[in-house]
């Protein structure tokens, strides 16, 4: 009897030890969300926290209870998704400019017919965001703020996924710009160092200045740009994005395209070609770029068509990693379910809806990329 006691005993502590191994080896996914347009008060923070609260829950259970995302988002258990979202609202940056515009307009009001008044007030809450956040001071600071977040999560061990309503969006799309390391400096030097960094480390090393169109121009200046490369190394490892950390940016509400219409155009030789880089990265380090917008959303623009892995191949000429996961898909198929006025904040009132749209929109993608299935 002491001697069967004795092995259960024994059976339950190796039983404990591997699930303690099982627990350690998990890798957790911080989902970090980013708002869009808003006025600018307490009172609109507590109802995106909130709503990205309530649009959280619904994104994990949605995702870990499908059986292709985990197998490939989560593979195979790997990677479990963080029961609490991390929340990034820059709206405060921008209340002192909208407080100002608000003042003026309630001046205005003892003059204007009221119509105008009403559209301008809408205009002004709507669109104000939108415009201040593509200034290259004010953007350069929400996204550094962005990679303090991203930082963090990669030195806590964790991947992280972005996903930006509407303006949010903005920062998405410029996070990755700024800080992946999607550039090889050898495009520019001239040399075959096969050397990968930023655009943020290139214009802070002082090798080169960023264009208003995010491209990058060469310092004309050889000593300063020759000085920046002998410190690149220092510059990629300071400001850069962590290696394999950014798993995927989820776009919803977005009027990205809309914005950045002359970033995304194929139309020029120069874009094209950044597009390339760009669109070359994510595939190869397994990142997925899903714009998601409710059809009924008026601020969500679409993107264009959907593109796939031949597509790119063909177009540029070139052979992508065979074993790269990364895709890029536009899906805006699905209603709100709601009124047509409040579509664009509908995302978390119909988180079910919109968390299994987001779920569609990852295996269509995966299959339109790589036409699995």
């Amino acid at each position: 009897m002491k001697k069967f006691f004795n092995l259960i005993i024994v059976l339950l502590l190796i039983l404990g030890i591997n699930c303690a191994n099982a627990q350690s080896t998990t890798q957790n996914i911080q989902f970090i969300y980013i708002n869009g347009s808003n006025s600018n008060d307490e009172r609109a923070k507590e109802a995106y926290v909130k709503g990205f609260n309530d649009l959280h829950k619904q994104m994990k259970n949605v995702f870990e209870n499908d059986e292709f995302i985990y197998q490939n988002l989560l593979n195979n258990g790997k990677y479990s998704i963080n029961d609490k979202e991390e929340i990034l609202f820059w709206g405060f940056n921008s209340k002192q400019e909208l407080d100002v515009i608000k003042n003026n307009l309630a001046e205005a009001k003892k003059s204007s017919p009221l119509f105008a008044q009403t559209v301008r007030n809408i205009l002004a809450h709507c669109m104000h965001d939108a415009i201040w956040i593509q200034r290259e001071y004010n953007m350069q600071k929400i996204i550094n703020q962005l990679q303090r977040d991203v930082l963090a999560a990669h030195n806590r061990g964790e991947k992280v996924v972005l996903l930006g309503h509407s303006a949010g969006s903005f920062v998405t799309y410029e996070y990755l710009v700024h800080k992946l390391k999607a550039f090889n400096a050898d495009r520019v030097t001239g040399n075959h160092d096969n050397k990968y960094t930023c655009l943020d480390a290139l214009v802070q090393s002082g090798m080169g200045f960023q264009l208003a169109t995010d491209r990058f121009q060469k310092n004309p200046n050889e000593k300063q740009f020759q000085d920046g490369y002998k410190n690149l190394d220092k510059y990629t490892e300071a400001v850069c994005a962590p290696d394999n950390t950014v798993m995927g940016v989820i776009n919803f509400g977005s009027p990205l395209s809309l914005f950045y219409s002359s970033q995304v155009s194929r139309s020029r030789d120069n874009s094209a070609a950044y597009q390339f880089y760009f669109l070359k990265y994510l595939q190869e380090n397994d990142i997925f770029f899903l714009t998601v917008n409710f059809s009924d959303d008026p601020v969500g623009f679409p993107v264009g068509r959907n593109i796939s892995k031949a597509d790119i191949e063909m177009e540029f000429n070139t052979t992508l990693n065979p074993t790269g996961k990364g895709f890029v898909y536009n899906y805006s198929k699905v209603r709100s379910g709601g009124m047509f006025a409040t579509a664009h904040f509908g995302y978390w009132k119909h988180a079910k809806r919109f968390a299994k749209t987001v779920r569609d929109a990852y295996k269509k993608g995966y299959n339109n990329f790589y036409a699995v299935f």
